[in-house]
């Protein structure tokens, strides 16, 4: 079952370095439009366009809306729209915007490269959930507090030290109902992990839930400026080093890339 585990969570890690080249990836992002609700913004490759982005196969007109978007009149979730060269990632998270990729962008030929610790089957932690359900707002990268729900605590203890994580639920649109995220800091951040903080998303098993820190990972913003990411609350700050998910990615030139690996 073990091999078994690491085999499944590093083939999950090579897709993700697949991924980091391909046209949705966040080293794609090249601009982020903000859409106040009731706005909206047409995409466009004339000069009629509110946003000209040469190349573009076909005009979009995107609304921002309390409970998601309207794109060219039609309601939608937040989602990711192909426009051939282009994709238009549309964010919401009660400040909403649109994010721009570019499948051309020269980011993509850069010397970067995900990393992770080594998989730790230990640090896949099952354990109960302890109901709160208090509101509370989480501080984001790129706009004011976020409204989520603190769903419960999480206890359990990573080298004899015992340790206490809140559960979130966010609230708003592009968020499933069922969905807990943990976002957290831990003794590794800024020094091997990203500086902003780590996610984990939680797995239900019955009555149980499981922590998997083997699946923690970067919010896009540890590769593009152009996101807007929650940052862990105080409360999510452990003491001790989570030697497990992802690290800091490596960004530079791809002779740095060549260099590192030397």
């Amino acid at each position: 079952m073990t091999d078994a585990y690491v085999r499944a969570v590093e083939a999950r890690r090579e897709r993700s370095r697949r991924d980091l080249r391909g046209p949705y990836s966040a080293l794609a992002a090249v601009a982020r439009h903000e859409l106040p609700v009731a706005s909206r913004l047409r995409f466009a490759s004339d000069d009629t366009a509110d946003v000209r982005l040469e190349g573009l196969t076909n005009a979009v007109v995107v609304e921002a809306t309390a409970a998601g978007f309207l794109v060219d009149g039609e309601p939608s979730a937040p989602r990711t729209l192909s426009a051939g060269r282009y994709a238009l990632r549309l964010s919401h998270q009660n400040h909403p915007a649109v994010v721009v990729l570019d499948a051309e962008s020269p980011r993509l030929r850069e010397g970067a490269e995900l990393r992770w610790y080594p998989v730790d089957p230990t640090l896949r932690i099952r354990t109960r959930l302890e109901p709160d359900g208090a509101r509370q707002n989480i501080a984001s990268t790129a706009s004011g507090d976020r409204p989520a729900t603190r769903v419960g605590w999480l206890r359990f203890a990573i080298g004899g030290v015992e340790c206490r994580l809140l559960a979130t639920r966010m609230l708003e649109p592009g968020f499933a109902a069922d969905q807990l995220d943990v976002y957290f800091r831990d003794a590794t951040t800024g020094q091997g992990s990203y500086e902003v903080g780590r996610y984990v998303t939680l797995e239900r098993e019955g009555d149980d839930v499981v922590v998997d820190f083997n699946l923690a990972y970067n919010p896009s913003c540890a590769l593009a400026p152009y996101y807007n990411c929650p940052i862990p609350p105080e409360e999510n700050r452990l003491i001790v080093p989570v030697l497990a998910g992802e690290m800091s990615p490596f960004i530079g030139k791809p002779s740095d890339l060549v260099r590192a690996h030397d």
